[in-house]
C-alpha cells in the first residue's frame, strides 16, 4: 500500500516527506506556473524544478481551489503572490481566506486558495493553458488532471449564488451532453493529444534536466536511451513547442 499525504503547510513539510519516501501532492506548482505566465519570468520555476520532489503528483487544479498560503510561502514573494491573486480576482474567481492571524503571512494578506477554474484564471487562453498542462506533464512526477480542467471548463458562477458556496466555481456538475459538446473543444482535443502523448512517450521514465534559459523562456527536458523530448515555452507569447525524437531516430515538432 502507496501512502499519497495530503498536506497544505509550508513546502518544507513536504520536502521532508519526501526525503522519507512517501508520494507527496505538489501543492506549488499551481500557483507558481500561474506566476510564470503572469510575469513572464521563468527563473523561480526553474529554480524549484531543479530541486523538486520526483516522487509527486502534480496537479494544476482540484476540488478546492488553487493553493497560496501556506503553500507557496517563500517560494512567491508576498507581492508576487497578490499579483496572482489580483489577476484571478480580476478573471471572476473568488478566494478561501485564512482567518487567524497567526497563520498569515502579512496581516493584509489572507488569500489561502483561490476558487476559479485554471482555464479562466488564464485568460481563456488555449494556448496559455496548453502551456501551462504542457508544464505540468513536464514536471517530475505523476500528472493528475481534475474533470473540470480536462474539459476546459469555464467559472460556474451560477452554482456559487445557488449553493453560497465559493469553490462551486470549480465544481460544475456536467451533463452527458455537456460533456459531449466540451470533448469537442479545440482546447479539449489537443488537451487529449497532449496526455496521449505523456502517457506513452519512453523518455518520461528518465532522466530530466531544467536547461539555463532567458528569463522570457523555458526549456525542460526528458531522456531514455536514443529517446528525448524537450518542451520549448515562450513567456512572451505564452506558446510552447515539444521537439521530440521519434522511432526512427528523427526530430519531430508539434505544438501542444
Amino acid at each position: 500500500m502507496d501512502l499519497l499525504p495530503e498536506v497544505h503547510a509550508h513546502y518544507s513539510i513536504n520536502f521532508r516527506l519526501a526525503q522519507h519516501g512517501y508520494w507527496i501532492y505538489d501543492f506549488i506548482l499551481p500557483g507558481l506556473i500561474l506566476h510564470t505566465l503572469f510575469s513572464q519570468s521563468s527563473s523561480k520555476l526553474k529554480e524549484y524544478l531543479k530541486v523538486c520532489p520526483r516522487k509527486q503528483v502534480t496537479m494544476l487544479d482540484c476540488h478546492d481551489g488553487i493553493p497560496i498560503q501556506p503553500d507557496l510561502d517563500d517560494i512567491l514573494e508576498i507581492d508576487e503572490a497578490q499579483n496572482v491573486v489580483r489577476t484571478c480576482l480580476s478573471r471572476g474567481a473568488n478566494l478561501n481566506r485564512i482567518l487567524s492571524a497567526e497563520h498569515k503571512r502579512r496581516a493584509d494578506f489572507d488569500a489561502h486558495q483561490i476558487n476559479c477554474t485554471y482555464y479562466d484564471a488564464l485568460g481563456k487562453s488555449d494556448d496559455a493553458y496548453l502551456t501551462a498542462r504542457a508544464i505540468q506533464f513536464f514536471t517530475p512526477g505523476v500528472p493528475q488532471v481534475y474533470y473540470v480542467g480536462l474539459l476546459a471548463g469555464e467559472n460556474d458562477t451560477t452554482a456559487v449564488t445557488q449553493t453560497g458556496e465559493g469553490r462551486a466555481v470549480n465544481r460544475h456538475n456536467y451533463s452527458i451532453e455537456e460533456v459531449e459538446n466540451d470533448l469537442r473543444k479545440p482546447a479539449v482535443q489537443r488537451l487529449l493529444r497532449l496526455i496521449r502523448f505523456r502517457n506513452e512517450y519512453p523518455a518520461f521514465n528518465g532522466h530530466f534536466s531544467v536547461h539555463e534559459t532567458e528569463e522570457s523562456a523555458l526549456s525542460l527536458t526528458w531522456e531514455l536511451d536514443n529517446q528525448r523530448c524537450t518542451l520549448q515555452v515562450d513567456l512572451k507569447s505564452s506558446c510552447s513547442v515539444i521537439e521530440y525524437t521519434d522511432e526512427e531516430g528523427k526530430i519531430q515538432t508539434y505544438a501542444p
